[in-house]
């Protein structure tokens, strides 16, 4: 009986070790994802009011004949995999890595590119013994301004050397803390789309020396977007993750604590009916 008390406390302090590491976590993840939120509201903001002018600007222009915006009949297929440098974030990176496993099983055959931010993400392509042709990683919520600069610059610079003849990106699109959805969009080529109710504008040179002088920013807004979106999806996953495995250990150790309190109360029981047995034994 002893022993067993001795390894029912020791699994408590186990578990209420557990506890304490989970809550701690739990808490950080909170701080970054809190820190994280303001910045991707005001980056959703920029970037619609964005998004609207460029779509405008080509609604007024009825041929672009920039690179970005034709079609190539050759050329790799480029996929930008935005993941994390660290686990215990539930099914975040795997439901990121999943989609990007399904587009590379659709597109077979295909010469693809791989552009890996995040070490969790590059882990995943070695082990399937896939080529990763360009790997960051990550900055850990320590944001900068122009933290998505090197996996532009990386994807930009082999597009513009006709490597490439598109580019889609893999991202979880954040919802809502408790709530994130993995998706794949087409980055380049540039597609139109249709503008409801289109804005007036005055362009006295024509459009196409302002679109060319738009574009670079357009494109680079867009993958800073589409990484903030991730990080607060992964904070989020990561947070929500922690309370669970929290909640898990708390129900665990009041579980092995009434379980403690049952065999001591035994123990103590058992002790006392001895001793009372022990009494009248002697009575006679």
């Amino acid at each position: 009986m002893s022993q067993q008390l001795r390894q029912l406390k020791s699994r408590i302090r186990s578990v209420e070790g557990t506890w304490k590491v989970t809550r701690a976590m739990e808490m950080v993840s909170m701080s970054k994802y809190k820190g994280l939120e303001n910045p991707l509201m005001m980056s959703r903001a920029y970037f619609s009011r964005l998004d609207s002018i460029f779509n405008n600007l080509l609604a007024v222009e009825t041929e672009v004949t920039h690179p970005y915006f034709v079609p190539r009949a050759s050329g790799a297929l480029a996929l930008v995999v935005i993941t994390t440098d660290t686990g215990l974030c539930g099914t975040y990176t795997n439901e990121v890595l999943r989609l990007a496993d399904k587009f590379i099983a659709e597109h077979k055959g295909r010469d693809i590119r791989i552009y890996v931010y995040g070490r969790k993400g590059a882990t995943h392509f070695k082990k399937q013994g896939i080529e990763v042709n360009k790997y960051l990683p990550g900055v850990h919520g320590r944001l900068t301004f122009a933290f998505h600069k090197d996996l532009f610059d990386a994807v930009m610079a082999d597009y513009d050397k006709n490597i490439l003849a598109e580019v889609h990106v893999v991202y979880a699109l954040f919802k809502t803390a408790m709530k994130r959805i993995p998706v794949i969009e087409k980055f380049l080529n540039i597609e139109r789309k249709p503008v409801q109710g289109a804005e007036h504008f005055i362009v006295e040179s024509g459009t196409g020396g302002i679109l060319t002088d738009v574009l670079p920013m357009y494109l680079s807004n867009r993958l800073r977007l589409m990484m903030l979106e991730s990080f607060v999806s992964e904070q989020s996953a990561r947070m929500v993750a922690m309370k669970s495995a929290k909640d898990n250990a708390k129900e665990l150790m009041g579980d092995l604590i009434l379980l403690r309190n049952k065999i001591r109360q035994a123990t103590i029981t058992k002790e006392i009916i001895e001793i009372i047995s022990s009494a009248e034994a002697l009575k006679g």
